[in-house]
């Protein structure tokens, strides 16, 4: 069975691990000589430099090698001794590679590509790189758009981008949904007003929320929508797909049956993403976005109220009234609230006690009305009457006839039809609104289809052959 660890030395995480006392430092130090690999246009670097980079980071720093390491370093060592030592063990465990330049006989640095691979996952786990959602639909859109810039081999230039980037923006969208649980879950733990506002501070000024912001502002996914998946369908017809499973089988050296089971399985869970699952994500985070709200509120009430007992302080004040009101002064209150007062007649008072009894409602009678039996013929008027005011002449199933008697093979271009009248336009405005839950796929473009009176937005729809 082939594992990572035949293809990485068998110490190569060893001074990462929870035993080592210097594990912090040492990760530190090889994003140090990562960023100078990444900064150079070489792929190796003077060993000096390494060293003299290692050296000012723990002197800056006051760092000592502690544990075992230490034991190696021996007495007061100096801080080049440090650096040398360091780069040596970073090559005894696989990260870097020591080289002598053959002409000017200088000893280098190299990254393996193991070292390079733990380095950048270092990296994007401190420093997590946030995806611009955008980016993503605009990158699908215009590959689809211009596929014949890549029908040499649609495969590996058109397909697989496209797979590629949904599942990418899936994938983004996904840890989004985790960061505001996250989020939630400080919230929970906030135990002072003065946290949990520094909390929702830095939910407003987060990343988390800017992100959302921008994609909900944008919701450019719902501009693309209908042209992705129509052009998604295109592939599927005889020639585009003839030509997918053929660059498939050539690539990956499979057979007919399987290359269209890949292509049609690419195709499918990309259009299944945009259309379904890229809304139930966004619902998740809309979700979890309330439940923060909601949270705020009820911990901010908690904590406002936490370590107050009203009913033991309306008691106290009660106490204290009955206390130093005199007889004769008690009966100079108003009857109607002396019972207040008559604190040694209960268990406890709390603030409920303390309010004035409401007014029984007066019971209303009951009304009689004289009940007419209306003939045969006034019901049947009636009823003619309430469907006539009930008839939507644009409901979904009429719109559905109304497609269906305009298509041609399955089509329609909002271009043939009639606009002369008021009924027209609204009919064709309609007509687009239920043209999905109708079976059709809409297509708008930029220009205007006019009349004498009217004009609209030009548009186009066709059979959708899934539903």
């Amino acid at each position: 069975m082939h594992s990572v660890f035949n293809v990485i030395p068998g110490e190569f995480f060893t001074i990462l691990g929870s035993g080592n006392r210097n594990q912090a430092v040492y990760s530190e130090l090889l994003l140090k000589i990562y960023k100078l690999f990444d900064n150079e246009i070489s792929y190796r670097i003077l060993r000096d430099i390494v060293r003299d980079t290692i050296a000012a980071y723990l002197l800056e720093n006051h760092i000592e090698i502690q544990g075992d390491d230490a034991s190696e370093l021996g007495l007061e060592p100096g801080w080049n001794v440090k650096a040398n030592f360091i780069i040596r063990r970073f090559v005894s465990v696989g990260w870097l590679e020591e080289e002598t330049d053959d002409s000017t006989l200088e000893k280098t640095i190299v990254m393996t590509d193991n070292g390079l691979a733990l380095a950048q996952f270092i990296e994007n786990l401190k420093n997590p790189v946030r995806s611009e959602f955008s980016v993503s639909i605009y990158t699908i859109f215009n590959t689809l758009e211009h596929w014949t810039q890549g029908e040499q081999n649609p495969y590996k230039l058109i397909l697989t981008p496209v797979y590629d980037e949904a599942r990418k923006l899936s994938s983004a969208l996904k840890k989004l949904a985790t960061s505001i649980k996250k989020i939630i879950e400080g919230m929970l733990r906030e135990g002072s007003l003065v946290s949990l506002t520094e909390n929702i501070i830095k939910y407003c000024d987060g990343d988390f929320i800017k992100e959302y912001s921008r994609l909900v502002q944008q919701q450019n996914i719902h501009l693309y929508r209908e042209k992705i998946s129509r052009r998604l369908e295109d592939f599927k017809g005889i020639g585009y797909f003839g030509s997918l499973t053929q660059s498939v089988m050539d690539e990956d050296g499979c057979t007919r049956v399987e290359a269209e089971d890949k292509v049609l399985r690419m195709l499918d869970s990309t259009r299944r993403f945009i259309h379904d699952d890229y809304n139930k994500i966004m619902k998740r985070i809309k979700d979890q976005i309330n439940a923060y709200i909601k949270i705020a509120v009820a911990r901010e009430r908690i904590l406002r109220n936490k370590g107050k007992d009203n009913r033991g302080n309306v008691e106290e004040v009660v106490r204290y009234l009955v206390q130093n009101i005199d007889d004769d002064k008690l009966n100079e209150i108003d009857e109607e609230i002396q019972f207040l007062f008559h604190i040694h007649d209960y268990e406890f008072v709390d603030r409920t006690s303390l309010q004035y009894p409401h007014k029984n409602q007066s019971i209303q009678s009951n009304i009689e009305a004289d009940v007419v039996e209306m003939s045969v013929e006034e019901r049947e008027r009636q009823k003619r009457q309430l469907q006539k005011e009930s008839y939507n002449p644009y409901s979904k199933e009429l719109m559905k006839k109304f497609l269906d008697s305009q298509s041609t093979n399955g089509k329609i271009d909002s271009s043939n039809l009639c606009l002369k009248e008021k009924k027209d336009v609204l009919a064709s405005m309609a007509a687009v609104t239920y043209a999905r839950e109708n079976g059709y796929l809409i297509e708008i473009d930029n220009d205007f289809v006019e009349s004498d009176e009217f004009k609209i937005r030009h548009w186009r729809a066709k059979k959708d052959v899934n539903n």
